[in-house]
Order: structure tokens, then C-alpha cells, then sequence
């Protein structure tokens, strides 16, 4: 706004000037990096997902003198607060209280399983096809 009303005894040097806290952290609006489970609700959060966190530094660890962050968010479903840093030594990130990795619900096996019986199914499809045209050459002859 350029224009402004400014009342005649107004005295700028009783305004309370407000101090910003770098104790609260830093509002950030970040993508969750992995696809995650939320322990409250059991909803899946997705890789990707955008959410309003707060970032705040961790002063008690350290890692070859590279900073480490927290970052806080909240689940989208029941709003509660799940939280992971920064881990600088293997280029990721740890969780550590509210959610959990999608990977460690043993959803991997069951994938593996369907893949495999995917490709039975396409083997003995082919083979099928192969049979009945062997059969129909056969008769052609």
C-alpha cells in the first residue's frame, strides 16, 4: 500500500517493535522425500507431497561441520506433528518420531510375488499361443 493514514499524534518511538525468534525455527514450505505411513491414522503420505513445515537447526549434532536440520510437519489427515532431519553422512534423511518408511510394511514381498506370477502367466499364455499354432500348421499341412 503507497498511501497510508498517519493520525496527528501518532509517535513511531512507542510502537513495540517485535524481535523474531530463531529459537521457533524457519517456515518453510517443503516436498516430503520419501513416501512415508502415519502411525496415528495409517494414511499414506506420498512421495512428493507438499507440506507447510518448520525448519529448525539441531545444535547439539554435527557432521564434519555441516549443519543438520529438523524439519516438523503435520499429517494431512489427523494433523498430527511427525518430524525427520537431515543426515549428511549418507546424502539422506532419518525419521525419527511419527511416521514410518512405506518400504518396512513388507509391501515389498507381495510385490514380488505379483510380478512373479505376472510373468507365469504371460509364459504359459505364450505357450498356449505357440501350441495352437503349431497344431493349426500341423492341420494345414
Amino acid at each position: 500500500v503507497i498511501n497510508k493514514y498517519i493520525p496527528h499524534d501518532f509517535d513511531p518511538d512507542k510502537v513495540y517493535k517485535r524481535r523474531k525468534s530463531t529459537t521457533r525455527g524457519i517456515k518453510v514450505r517443503t516436498m516430503i522425500p520419501f513416501t512415508v505411513i502415519c502411525l496415528n491414522c495409517g494414511s499414506f503420505i506420498y512421495k512428493g507431497s507438499k507440506f507447510n513445515s518448520i525448519k529448525k537447526k539441531i545444535n547439539s549434532f554435527s557432521y564434519l561441520e555441516i549443519e543438520i536440520y529438523r524439519f516438523y510437519m503435520n499429517c494431512s489427515i489427523c494433523n498430527k506433528t511427525f518430524y525427520f532431519r537431515t543426515d549428511p553422512k549418507s546424502s539422506g534423511y532419518i525419521i525419527e518420531k511419527g511416521v514410518k518408511h512405506a518400504e518396512q510394511t513388507g509391501m515389498g514381498p507381495i510385490k514380488q510375488i505379483t510380478t512373479n506370477k505376472l510373468q507365469r502367466i504371460k509364459r504359459t499364455s505364450l505357450e498356449q499361443v505357440l501350441k495352437n499354432h503349431y497344431k493349426n500348421s500341423i492341420v494345414e499341412n
